[in-house]
């Protein structure tokens, strides 16, 4: 399959990502992907376009993922830094910083077990709600729906004090 229609996917990978080393990634993921998904897939498909679609849907959960972490906590330029350094107090801002990373992790250890799990899945392994829903034996939705619970009773908790 690399050598019958890896030209073809690279391109379009490069298209998609624009930059050299993010379609090289997605090339790799896709055929680690596609090599996965071997068993479901049949032979009389079109084996071209079952890369290109898994590469696309790829990428687009890429996208989304990172449009996901940028609206929750946007990356700062190094300029941005300097002024944000600039401005900390010192001291006083690291122990609150330490206090409501203590807390969070308090009212995380707090939460149900149904609701703990797939938070700490989610956040500390960096595991898509597909790969959590595979691993817990339950439909996607039911991350997703359990995902929002729990976020919603930490921001409960985390504004209330």
């Amino acid at each position: 399959m690399v050598d019958a229609h890896g030209a073809a996917l690279y391109q379009f990978c490069l298209r998609l990502c624009g930059r050299r080393e993010d379609a090289e990634d997605l090339f790799q993921d896709t055929f680690m992907r596609a090599f996965g998904l071997l068993q479901k897939w049949e032979r009389s498909e079109n084996p071209r376009g079952f890369l290109l679609a898994v590469a696309c849907n790829l990428w687009k959960c890429q996208r989304r993922k990172y449009a996901r972490r940028e609206r929750i906590a946007p990356r700062v330029t190094a300029g941005e830094m300097a002024e944000r350094a600039a401005i900390v107090a010192g001291p006083e801002d690291a122990l609150l910083a330490r206090e409501e990373a203590a807390q969070l992790r308090e009212r995380v250890a707090a939460l149900p077990e149904h609701l703990r799990i797939p938070i700490l899945l989610r956040y500390t392994n960096e595991m898509s709600v597909d790969e959590i829903a595979q691993m817990l034996h339950i439909p996607a939705g039911t991350v997703k729906s359990r995902l929002h619970a729990a976020r919603k009773k930490l921001a409960k908790g985390m504004g209330e004090e």
